[in-house]
């Protein structure tokens, strides 16, 4: 197959085949059913069910503190009930975080396929979280999107993706968050079946939901991989690169709601015409501007500290994550 990080920072939902040297688990079910046994407290585990007369399926949630409900949820995988379970095998920021036990032929996937292109196309830095799914009898998994380029690696089962692609009124945008499901849901939707050793890739900010088929679990890894940089941690960083006065963001865009956060893709912008390693984008640095304020920092200060801040993100990746905790430089 063809270096599947071709598809970072592309538009265009895909199906690539899953790389055959890969060898996964000789029991998916089973070892999936005991990683979420032995991290059970973390996974989210889900059920969709109907109250008496009301025809509209519900979501509840297994009680991740009773132990009793794990066996629920295995006895409800057995009998193909619509129930669903995730649970984070890798969270990874700049090449800190975790990879859980068990979980080396995931690695492997990463090490083989991702690693390199993920550092080439996000080079100031980059989040990559690789997640298990395991679901059956026909749950729905709701329209949502992330802010993240994903690959849903599927092995097992029968899965239907629906995926709208990105409206141009958002892909054109520099500065964004994803609070308008119904605008993202503008265009044609296009339903990938897939099948077991494919690999679908799903663009950042595309709307998408997830249908398992039929009486045999699903099991799929996806991959969620970019560096969405959220404008509450760049406002942070220029306050530390200030000596004195503040740089703040409107109201509208101060919430760190993770719908409602405004992010901009600083890897979108790098080797782009009229830029450099000195000097932030044209295009970049007039968004930027046009929303940043202070009342102690002049346009001219202003455009010298996204430079600075740019010239120090490219040579030492101060991506912290897609969620505000902390700004240090």
């Amino acid at each position: 197959m063809s270096e599947i990080t071709d598809c970072l920072l592309t538009a265009v939902p895909k199906v690539l085949d899953f790389p055959a040297e890969i060898a996964t688990p000789p029991d998916l079910v089973s070892w999936t059913l005991n990683t979420f046994r032995a991290s059970f407290i973390e996974a989210d585990m889900q059920q969709m069910e109907s109250a008496p007369g009301d025809q509209e399926l519900k979501i509840s949630f297994f009680d991740q503190k009773d132990p009793g409900d794990f066996e629920r949820f295995r006895k409800a995988i057995e009998s193909a009930q619509p129930v669903h379970g995730s649970l984070a095998l890798i969270d990874l920021c700049s090449g800190a975080g975790m990879v859980r036990d068990d979980a080396d032929w995931v690695w492997e996937i990463h090490e083989s396929h991702f690693a390199n292109g993920l550092s080439k196309r996000h080079p100031m830095g980059s989040y990559l979280r690789a997640t298990l799914w395991l679901s059956c009898g026909d749950h729905l998994y709701e329209a949502h999107c992330d802010p993240f380029d994903g690959f849903l690696v599927h092995m097992q089962g029968r899965k239907r993706v629906r995926v709208w692609p990105v409206p141009k009124k958002y892909s054109r945008k520099v500065i964004f968050n994803h609070d308008d499901f119904k605008g993202r849901m503008a265009t044609d939707p296009i339903d990938f079946e897939l099948q077991p050793g494919q690999v679908l890739y799903i663009p950042s900010g595309a709307m998408h939901e997830v249908v398992a088929h039929g009486e045999e679990p699903a099991v799929s890894v996806s991959f969620h991989m970019g560096s969405p940089f959220p404008m509450p941690t760049l406002c942070a960083q220029l306050n530390r690169m200030l000596k004195g006065g503040e740089v703040t963001l409107p109201p509208y865009m101060q919430s760190i709601n993770k719908f409602k956060m405004y992010f901009f893709e600083p890897s979108h912008f790098v080797g782009k015409p009229n830029g450099s390693n000195d000097e932030m984008p044209d295009e970049l640095g007039k968004a930027l501007m046009g929303v940043l304020q202070s009342k102690q920092v002049d346009q001219n200060t202003m455009r010298k500290l996204l430079s600075l801040w740019w010239r120090t993100a490219i040579s030492r990746a101060l991506y912290q994550g897609p969620y505000p905790e902390r700004a240090s430089i």
